[in-house]
């Protein structure tokens, strides 16, 4: 029932398309079906006419079926049309739910899990999911549609053959569905292990430096290959499984045709069916068998792509980040730029981290945030930035409520830069149009040039059209972070709050780093999560965040 369930579930993603392509797949496997029937129904009314002499009717009989045929086939070409359609919008569908939901999580979701996670929900899982709709599903249902049309006219031609020929086949299907469980399970395990398999090799790959200078890194690269080794193993496993089908679906096949020669033999001799019904069954049989244990043998791998689509949709259940955390008014306005007023916070309920933190910057204030490590600095930016909810208390910005702002309203008015800044595989203009995408080129540079940013990119070799690279590898630290200043002041927001944007940087870098700040000063509102004295000397003043 479980399977039942996720399997209507995924049906659900196609919403009004559904019966489109249902239909599609009804078209293509009955027309399919319906222009083999008519293949033997033509050999069976030739094989009669023959015996009866009556020649003259083969000419109509023949043309009578090569336009049913046509029709059969037009009708198959436009269900084939449709069904393919329609199965690459519901692939195309769920790949937008995923894409959508992973960039509406919650910032904590991310702190737990590895990003290897979303790589293989987004590479293993979500491609197994689109294989329902590409194939699974019009492979498990077109036997059972095929079937049914194929039995109409033998069950017609001859019922005793036909019931004895079911029989035989319906033995070779419950052994297929004794392989149902196994597959299953070893589906579920393949898509676990591809999962921790990403995930070792973006540490590799994320960590490169490391995995070569340590003896630790060479474990990872050990990791990597047991976990592939498990993997092969599995697979290996599936293989044996898919295998089994197979050559029970071939050894049965044989087995149906020695009793079909022997059925038959039996009544046409004793003058229960003609020669010619004989020949139409004959030529029914093959393909009426083939489907039918092709039945024992899709509904295993169906039932294990529904595995990899409960992944996709347990990930889809994941509670998205909320427009507003709180839902509740504010108790009070305040004429701050920023206020937080009696904040607490925690991560953990046994480990509270922030206690009646208070802190009120006007607006042009510059104000460095100290602390110890672990005291909750950071921590203060993300509750600014809306990326977790206070506990208790309340803050504002620009006189209003953390209670009556959207997270994306909170957001807008901040430019954001970390102590490690992401940079796009892009070029410099690029990464710092990111601030704000319809900036103009001069815009661009005028915020270059207020970062301290505009003379070293002029000496690169292709200057703002210069490719960073991946994490912006091929630029120093200190360059990265005047591109991220860049960044910041282009966005034009009232606030720029920068966590520890120094504390990696050599002292010409930080010279050049923290000219740009005094470029702000006066101009924004500035928080500077520091612990350099030369960064908290830029401050009008400074706030201590206390430990526990």
């Amino acid at each position: 029932m479980k399977q039942w369930s996720i399997f209507k579930q995924t049906m659900r993603v196609m919403g009004k398309h559904c019966p489109a392509y249902l239909l599609g797949i009804f078209f293509m496997s009955t027309c399919w079906a319906a222009f083999s029937v008519m293949t033997s129904i033509l050999l069976k009314n030739v094989v009669d006419a023959a015996q009866s002499a009556q020649v003259n009717r083969i000419p109509w009989i023949i043309a009578g079926n090569i336009l049913g045929g046509v029709v059969i086939l037009l009708l198959y070409r436009a269900g084939a049309i449709v069904y393919n359609v329609e199965a690459k919008r519901a692939h195309g569908t769920v790949c937008k739910k995923v894409f959508h939901h992973e960039v509406r999580l919650p910032y904590a979701y991310y702190e737990k899990h590895h990003s290897g996670e979303f790589i293989s929900k987004l590479s293993y899982d979500l491609e197994k999911m689109g294989s329902i709709y590409g194939s699974r599903l019009r492979r498990t249902v077109a036997p059972i549609l095929q079937v049914i049309v194929y039995l109409i006219p033998m069950m017609i031609l001859s019922w005793q053959i036909t019931f004895c020929l079911i029989g035989v086949n319906l033995i070779m299907l419950l052994i297929n569905g004794l392989l149902i469980k196994p597959i299953r399970e070893v589906s579920k395990e393949l898509s676990e292990t591809n999962s921790k398999m990403t995930e070792k090799m973006s540490n590799l790959l994320q960590g490169m430096e490391q995995a070569r200078m340590y003896r630790a890194g060479l474990r990872t690269v050990d990791e990597f290959v047991s976990e592939n080794e498990k993997y092969v193993k599995q697979n290996n496993k599936k293989i044996v499984y898919t295998a089994i089908l197979e050559s029970c679906s071939n050894g049965f096949d044989l087995l149906c045709a020695l009793a079909f020669l022997m059925l038959g033999i039996y009544f046409v001799q004793s003058g229960q069916t003609t020669l010619g019904s004989l020949t139409a069954i004959y030529s029914l049989y093959g393909t009426f068998s083939f489907q039918f244990l092709q039945l024992g043998r899709y509904l295993p791998e169906l039932i294990g792509c529904l595995v990899n689509a409960q992944n996709i949709f347990e990930f889809l259940e994941e509670e998205e980040e909320p427009e507003n955390w709180y839902g509740k008014d504010a108790s009070k306005a305040d004429g701050a730029m920023i206020h937080f007023d009696g904040i607490e916070f925690c991560y953990r309920e046994d480990k509270p981290l922030l206690k009646d933190f208070s802190m009120r910057v006007t607006e042009g204030e510059s104000v460095a945030i100290t602390g110890s490590s672990g005291s909750g600095k950071t921590t203060v930016s993300k509750l600014l930035l809306s990326l977790y909810p206070v506990i208790g208390g309340e803050w504002f910005l620009n006189g209003k409520s953390c209670y009556d702002l959207s997270n994306s309203e909170i957001r807008s008015q901040i430019a954001y830069v970390p102590q490690e800044p992401y940079l796009f595989h892009e070029s410099i203009k690029e990464n710092i149009r990111i601030g704000k995408p319809d900036a103009t080129d001069e815009e661009i540079v005028n915020a270059a040039k207020m970062a301290y940013a505009h003379e070293f990119i002029m000496q690169l070799e292709n200057g703002y059209d210069t490719n960073v690279g991946e994490r912006g590898n091929n630029l120093s630290g200190g360059q990265k972070q005047r591109i991220a200043i860049a960044r910041a002041i282009l966005k034009e927001a009232p606030i720029i709050l920068l966590d520890e944007a120094t504390s990696a940087l050599d002292n010409e870098s930080e010279r050049l780093v923290n000219e740009a700040l005094k470029q702000m000063k006066n101009k924004k509102t500035i928080l500077m999560i520091a612990h350099r004295p030369s960064t908290i000397a830029l401050a009008d003043r400074k706030v201590a965040v206390g430990g526990e």
